[in-house]
């Protein structure tokens, strides 16, 4: 393809404007900050927030943690909300200040105490999973989940119909539950949408209803959420909920593991490795079956070293093949104890002790692993 002058120049121009554009923004940045810190060094508190928040965020700066936590406390002491309500969020996090959560319960204390709905449902949060320095109270979790959630706040909608469905801090109630995540859902919160799919999908607090699962599930899927496109897929695969349909299935499993969701991408790699709903393809599942091994998804990595094992879709490699083994056998996959057990047992990708595999072995066996059983009959 000849490449005229005129689309050269066009495009040389192109990359100049660019260039021009981002210089222009990085000095508005700069003049934004200057004057930023001018005014918070001047005891302007909307200035000391909006800096601390830049500073946090990296926005438009290099990030400082320790700064902006700084800047947090001088504006929190004089009273403003919104720096509270952050510097608490520091002290939670650890983000320039010492990681302390009775800090965080402190000021978070201070921006309820205003209202602040946000900052009610962190205490909550704070009290449900306690910390080194602060004691886990269940029943003061829910107490500040409820006072956010009854003013609408639908994160603490949320979380407290969670706090049902778990008895933490409440008597088990899977209708309370349901009743808080859809008010929670009604104000497009995705976890609560999720959590009613689950719930219609097998019937608890409601009655089962497949139909109503699928269109909780596909709302989120095709707005993009992951865990919701493996339900969809699912869904699609088995004719749950909708009529079975392998191509849309697999669809949705594509769209879910190649946003990295790993039981998306232990699914493909299944189904290239055993040929449902298409040909089968070694190399194929074993690239979805590393992918989902590297997050460190059990099965996957069974399966992964497994592949090293045989030199299915790779070259045999059997120090790979122990590596995945182990990993997976760390996590008490019984298949992968098996598996690290043949290999010391025999000597594959590590020093053959026999003892040590025959634990391994033995270890699966009493987990159940039926071929663990068989294996133990042949050593000798």
């Amino acid at each position: 393809m000849i490449i005229s002058n005129r689309m050269r120049r066009r495009g040389i121009i192109t990359v100049l404007a660019a260039m021009v554009l981002t210089m222009t923004v990085e000095a508005q940045n700069a003049a934004d900050i200057a004057g930023m810190r001018r005014d918070a060094n001047a005891g302007n508190v909307k200035a000391q927030v909006a800096l601390a928040s830049r500073l946090l965020s990296g926005k438009g700066v290099q990030a400082n943690h320790k700064e902006a936590a700084e800047w947090f406390t001088k504006a929190a002491n004089k009273g403003n909300l919104e720096a509270q309500f952050n510097l608490a969020f520091c002290y939670e996090k650890g983000y320039g200040v010492p990681k302390s959560m009775t800090e965080a319960v402190k000021w978070y204390t201070k921006a309820a105490n205003k209202g602040n709905l946000q900052a009610i449902n962190s205490l909550g949060h704070c009290y449900e999973v306690g910390a080194e320095d602060f004691d886990r109270n269940y029943a003061k979790a829910a107490e500040y989940y409820r006072k956010a959630a009854e003013k609408g706040y639908a994160p603490a909608q949320f979380n407290l119909g969670s706090c049902y469905y778990q008895m933490k801090g409440v008597d088990l109630s899977y209708e309370d539950a349901i009743k808080w995540w859809e008010k929670a859902a009604a104000q497009g919160n995705s976890a609560a949408l999720y959590n009613l799919g689950y719930c219609y999908l097998h019937g608890e607090g409601v009655d089962k209803n497949p139909d109503k699962a699928f269109d909780y599930f596909r709302r989120l899927a095709d707005a993009g959420d992951p865990r919701s496109q493996f339900e969809v897929g699912k869904m699609y695969a088995q004719g749950i909920g909708v009529g079975q349909d392998s191509m849309k299935a697999m669809g949705y499993f594509v769209k879910a593991a190649e946003k990295n969701y790993s039981p998306a991408q232990l699914a493909l790699g299944r189904y290239y490795d055993k040929g449902v709903y298409v040909d089968q393809d070694y190399e194929e599942a074993a690239r979805w079956y590393l992918k989902a091994a590297q997050q460190g998804n059990a099965e996957a990595q069974y399966n992964i070293g497994n592949m090293y094992f045989h030199g299915m879709g790779m070259t045999q490699d059997y120090e790979e093949a122990f590596k995945w083994m182990e990993k997976a056998a760390l996590q008490g996959n019984a298949s992968a104890e098996t598996g690290l057990g043949i290999c010391y047992y025999y000597g594959y990708g590590v020093k053959r002790n026999k003892n040590t595999g025959r634990e391994w072995i033995n270890k699966a066996a009493v987990m159940g692993d039926s071929y663990a059983k068989e294996v133990l009959k042949t050593l000798k």
